[in-house]
């Protein structure tokens, strides 16, 4: 008899013994086990495939989680909390992580990356833009009803902010505005 160690549950079981030629058996999660998975009175882990798991805490939340190996060491990925995060939505996730490990990319950081991206894109809209711009602007404009601080801001509300699609690209495109080309 062979002894194997399996490596998806979260843990190692210590010696499984199979019969010689035998396939490794895996078992996959059921979304009937996921909901009914309880807080055992410590921390424990159910392994779905290909290292997928969900860990339940003692006081009975679920998170999952994908396990993999980088540079000979053994990493593990959040990939959000049940029920939030269902099986399937997991299960996908997993997938994206694994193809982003077999192209070796870290998914954690690939994931801290493309965060930082959305959060940069959020921060440099074009009316994100246009208020600092006007803040620093009205220090040395006078304030009152037919100002020109209210006519801007009326001026930028009215036009340039509902034609901003034909000034600048869709978000997440890179390069010059196409305007810029015409002279």
């Amino acid at each position: 008899m062979n002894a194997l160690l399996l490596f998806g549950s979260g843990r190692y079981v210590d010696h499984l013994f199979l019969n010689p030629g035998a396939e490794e058996l895996s078992v996959a999660l059921s979304d009937t086990a996921v909901r009914q998975a309880k807080a055992a009175g410590k921390e424990h882990t159910l392994g779905d495939t290909d290292g997928l798991s969900l860990a339940v805490s003692q006081k009975g939340n679920k998170s999952w989680h994908f396990r993999y190996c980088r540079h000979d060491k053994q990493k593990r990925l959040a990939l959000g909390t049940y029920p939030e995060i269902s099986l399937k939505e997991a299960r996908t996730r997993r997938d994206e992580a694994r193809e982003l490990v077999a192209r070796g990319i870290n998914p954690h950081k690939h994931r801290n990356q493309e965060r930082r991206l959305a959060l940069l894109a959020e921060e440099h809209t074009f009316l994100k833009v246009f208020e600092q711009w006007f803040e620093f602007r009205k220090l040395s404009l006078k304030a009152g009803r037919q100002s020109t601080q209210e006519q801007i801001r009326h001026i930028f509300h009215k036009d340039l902010l509902p034609s901003r699609e034909h000034l600048l690209p869709p978000a997440g495109e890179s390069g010059l505005p196409h305007w810029t080309n015409l002279r």
